[in-house]
């Protein structure tokens, strides 16, 4: 191959180069704004923020824990305990959130991290909230907590 030949090639792969490069960064430049949008909603009057009841015994941790909501939606977990795995399932007539620990050591004995940690949208007057804490002492006996709407503590 002559040598001007194999100069040629070489500027047609290199300004090819630069085309791929060009749409790819004139891509993110379209696309990038749509991601990085902060996203955030304001509370309203049927927002509520929950909390469980502190009714602990001495010596029991919580290794787990369930929110059920009807003719409401969970809007956000606002505090995840640490080594915790959370599940949400947010559907507007029935959402569920469930929490089990990942490690013993993840295990809490007090209320804290179940305080005001979740936020609710309340669509009807039916609205209703029940859930349950699973309590041990020795990590072998779990016992779990029932709780009526009554019981939560609404902010």
């Amino acid at each position: 191959m002559p040598v001007r030949t194999r100069w040629a090639a070489r500027v047609a792969l290199s300004l090819g180069a630069m085309r791929i490069v060009s749409m790819f960064v004139g891509l993110v430049l379209v696309l990038a704004p749509g991601c990085t949008t902060l996203s955030f909603r304001m509370r309203t009057p049927e927002d509520l923020l929950v909390s469980f009841p502190d009714r602990l015994k001495p010596g029991e941790q919580i290794v787990g824990f369930e929110v059920y909501v009807t003719n409401g939606k969970i809007v956000a977990l606002n505090k995840a305990p640490e080594d915790w795995l959370v599940n949400i399932v947010a559907a507007w007539w029935d959402s569920t959130v469930t929490g089990t620990l990942g490690h013993g050591a993840s295990a809490f004995q007090d209320m804290t991290p179940l305080k005001r940690f979740l936020t609710l949208h309340k669509d009807r007057a039916e609205f209703n909230v029940s859930g349950s804490l699973v309590v041990t002492t020795n990590f072998t006996t779990m016992t779990t907590n029932h709780f009526a709407r009554s019981d939560f503590i609404f902010e």
